[in-house]
């Protein structure tokens, strides 16, 4: 496991969050993940909303092993998920858990990502700030049934964050990244940008 006060968040721009595993394409869904990985991914969650927990157990054990063979950050979604399954090396909280989760009991040894769309989400990460490796601001853009805050918005709550920021919904790394700095986050989130692009 590596050890959360050993990584260096602001050596990393981009973060890759996978899409829903499926079982009909279960061979090509880890060729795709080991290919990112392989372009230099250094910090991925298993994010799957469509699994039982014993599902996400075993799928998410898999792509820990590639992390590791990468040397690669392997986070898991939930905290339900997290407490289920002790194979990563941290855990991404959704607003709902930071809103009614336990965050102080998160053992420190693990990285801790916050997800968060407004102020208050952003006060209580704050608070925790001890906690937290980086948090992702999102969306951004507008996703499929999400309105975009856009990144006016962005840099309003960027400047709220105690807490280094990613910004997420509809990122494209060549074009967003320039201007995910110059509004004071530090790297981009994606789905679909890494997985379209092998």
């Amino acid at each position: 496991l590596m050890q959360n006060t050993e990584v260096d968040i602001k050596k990393y721009d981009t973060y890759f969050i996978t899409p829903n595993y499926d079982y009909n394409f279960s061979k090509n869904y880890f060729e795709k993940i080991e290919k990112i990985l392989d372009h230099g991914i250094k910090i991925l969650q298993f994010r799957s909303k469509n699994l039982s927990d014993e599902q996400y157990c075993i799928v998410a054990k898999k792509i820990y092993k590639l992390c590791q063979k990468y040397n690669s950050l392997f986070i898991v979604s939930d905290l339900n998920n997290f407490s289920k399954n002790k194979y990563c090396d941290g855990v991404h909280l959704t607003s709902k858990n930071i809103l009614h989760g336990n965050i102080k009991a998160i053992p420190s040894n693990y990285i801790t990502i916050g997800s968060c769309h407004n102020i208050s989400e952003i006060k209580i990460c704050n608070k925790f700030k001890f906690k937290f490796k980086f948090i992702v601001i999102s969306p951004i853009f507008d996703t499929g049934d999400k309105t975009g805050i856009g990144w006016r918005n962005f840099k309003i709550l960027t400047g709220k964050s105690n807490i280094p920021v990613f910004a997420l919904g509809g990122m494209d790394y060549k074009r967003d990244i320039n201007t995910v700095k110059s509004f004071g986050g530090i790297g981009i989130a994606s789905i679909s940008y890494f997985y379209k692009l092998f």
